[in-house]
């Protein structure tokens, strides 16, 4: 493992996933019943924070890649510090939705917000600058819609099939 070939961004992005990891275990959301009692949720129990999570974590993953000498990651023409950077935006996206909707059961309850929805926002907006500073140390653009077009498709300089037998 070699450190030492990490950017500044890829450094932030590592950072905001490990963060992230141990946040999928602190409680979210949470509700306290006076002398009832109290009970609470993790990352875990609700579904946008859950996916959100893992999509962040995911781009960590792929910032992390260059320590164990993987810097050769693509997907069509994007590269990996922009896959990256589209996998912790969406993540942080459904974070951010899952704090801001918050969570009510069946309408009855209202479940107080607690630390973990808030450092699980942060860890994934940590996560995302991270994954674009990156991006630019690495010298390229945010992806545009014509980077997507290559999926799915051979292009016009692929050779045509061959002739029946």
């Amino acid at each position: 493992m070699d450190f030492s070939k990490l950017s500044n961004g890829q450094k932030v992005g590592l950072v905001g996933g490990l963060v992230m990891i141990v946040n999928l275990f602190f409680p979210w959301f949470g509700i306290d019943a006076g002398g009832l009692g109290s009970a609470s949720g993790n990352a875990f129990d609700f579904g946008l924070a859950w996916i959100g999570s893992l999509l962040v974590i995911a781009g960590a993953v792929v910032l992390g890649l260059k320590v164990f000498g993987r810097s050769d990651l693509k997907a069509g023409t994007l590269k990996a510090e922009q896959i990256a950077l589209l996998l912790a935006a969406l993540g942080t996206l459904l974070v951010v939705i899952q704090l801001i909707v918050g969570h009510e059961a069946g309408g009855l309850l209202d479940l107080d917000r607690k630390f973990g929805v808030f450092l699980g926002t942060v860890a994934a907006v940590v996560t995302t600058v991270g994954a674009f500073m990156s991006m630019r140390e690495a010298g390229l653009e945010l992806p545009s819609a014509d980077d997507f077009r290559s999926f799915g498709s051979k292009g016009d300089d692929s050779p045509p099939p061959p002739p029946p037998a």
